[in-house]
C-alpha cells in the first residue's frame, strides 16, 4: 500500500493528549486556536523539508563516515524520545480515566507487546492499519463536533485577541513543533507525496478540537482540567441509555498514540546496527517499561518536566535532523 495518508496523520495528533492542548491553552487561553492556525502553517514547512528525504536513501546516508553514525544515533535518540512520550501518555490517560484502579505495568505490557509485534512486520501493513484506523477517527471527530454543537457558547471566545503578540507566537510555535516533531518518523516511508494532506487533517482537526473545549468550557475552566479533551467528551449524550460515551470517542486518542508508538518502535529497530535488532529491541523496551513504572508515571515532577520541554525539544530537535539529513544528501549527490 502506497498511501501512508494514515500514518502522517496519526504522528499529527499524538502529542496533543493530555500536553499538547494543554500547553496551547496555558500559552494562550481562549485565543489559542488563533496561534494554532499559524503554527499549521509553519508546521506545514517542516513536513515539506521531511518529505523531500527519501527512506530508501536512509541506509545510504547512515553509511556516511562519522555524520552518518551521527545522524543514526540522533534518529534512534528522537525515535526513543517519541516511545517514551507516547507510552506515558498512554498511562497517564488510561490511568486516570479509563482503568482507574490498574497498575501500570498492566496497562502498559499489552500495550507495548502489541505495538512490538506490528512493528516487527513490514511499513506496509502498519500503513494498511493506520488507513484502516483513520476513518474511524475523523468519524468520531465529526461526530463529536456535531454533538458538542448544542452546549457551545459564543461568549467564551469574546473578547477575541486579548493576549499579547509574544503568546500567540509561543503559541504558534508550540502547535508547529508539537504537530511536526513525531513526523520525523516518516522518514521511514517510501512515498511521502501524501504526508502533508495526513498533516492538514490532523492539524485542522486538533484545531477544532480546541475551538471546542474553548466554546464549552471557557478559558478558565480549559486550564483547570489536566485532560480537558477527555472532560468535554463527558458533555455528549447518545440517546438516553447510552452511557459513558465518552470512552468510546476517546478511542481516537488511544489510536494516535498506538500508530505512534508503532512507529517509533519500528524506527528504533530499522536504526539499530547490531546482528539481531529484534532482541536488542526487546531489551530496550523492557528498560523503557522500568523507567516508565519506577519513574516516569509516578513522579509528577517528571511529569511536569516532560511537559514543559516538549515545545523547545520538538522544534530543536527537527531543526537538526532537517539540517543533517539534507547536508547527508547533499554530500551523496
Amino acid at each position: 500500500m502506497k498511501n501512508n495518508i494514515g500514518i502522517a496523520y496519526f504522528l499529527t495528533r499524538s502529542l496533543f493528549l493530555g500536553f499538547g492542548i494543554s500547553l496551547l491553552f496555558y500559552q494562550s487561553g481562549k485565543d489559542a486556536y488563533f496561534g494554532a492556525i499559524l503554527g499549521l502553517f509553519l508546521g506545514l514547512i517542516i513536513i515539506y523539508f521531511y518529505s523531500d528525504i527519501k527512506s530508501k536513501s536512509l541506509n545510504d546516508l547512515y553509511n556516511m563516515g562519522l555524520m552518518g553514525k551521527i545522524a543514526r544515533i540522533l534518529m534512534f535518540i528522537i525515535s526513543y524520545i517519541i516511545l517514551i512520550y507516547t507510552l506515558v501518555l498512554y498511562c497517564l490517560f488510561v490511568i486516570s480515566f479509563l482503568l482507574v484502579n490498574s497498575t501500570i505495568l498492566y496497562v502498559i505490557i499489552p500495550f507495548v507487546i502489541i505495538g512490538f509485534y506490528l512493528a516487527s512486520k513490514e511499513i506496509t501493513i502498519i500503513s494498511r492499519v493506520a488507513n484502516i484506523l483513520m476513518p474511524i477517527s475523523v468519524l468520531f471527530s465529526i461526530i463529536i463536533l456535531f454533538g458538542l454543537g448544542s452546549f457551545f457558547e459564543t461568549t467564551n471566545f469574546l473578547p477575541i485577541l486579548t493576549n499579547s503578540p509574544k503568546s500567540f507566537f509561543m503559541t504558534a510555535f508550540t502547535f508547529a513543533g508539537i504537530s511536526s516533531f513525531p513526523n520525523i518518523l516518516t522518514l521511514h516511508l517510501n512515498d511521502t507525496k501524501n504526508n502533508m494532506k495526513g498533516y492538514i487533517l490532523a492539524s485542522i482537526l486538533i484545531i477544532i478540537c480546541i475551538i471546542c473545549i474553548n466554546g464549552v468550557f471557557g478559558e478558565s475552566l480549559t486550564k483547570i482540567f489536566r485532560f480537558p479533551e477527555y472532560m468535554v467528551l463527558k458533555q455528549i449524550q447518545v440517546f438516553k441509555f447510552i452511557e459513558k460515551v465518552e470512552n468510546i470517542f476517546s478511542n481516537i486518542w488511544i489510536f494516535d498514540l498506538f500508530i505512534t508508538s508503532v512507529m517509533a518502535i519500528y524506527s528504533i529497530r530499522k536504526t539499530l546496527n547490531f546482528k539481531n535488532n529484534k532482541l536488542v529491541t526487546v531489551l530496550i523496551l523492557i528498560l523503557t517499561v522500568t523507567l516508565i513504572n519506577k519513574i516516569l508515571v509516578p513522579n509528577y515532577i517528571n511529569e511536569l518536566k516532560l511537559y514543559y520541554i516538549l515545545p523547545p525539544l520538538s522544534l530543536i530537535l527537527s531543526l537538526i535532523t532537517i539540517c543533517l539529513f539534507k547536508y547527508l544528501i547533499k554530500k551523496n549527490q
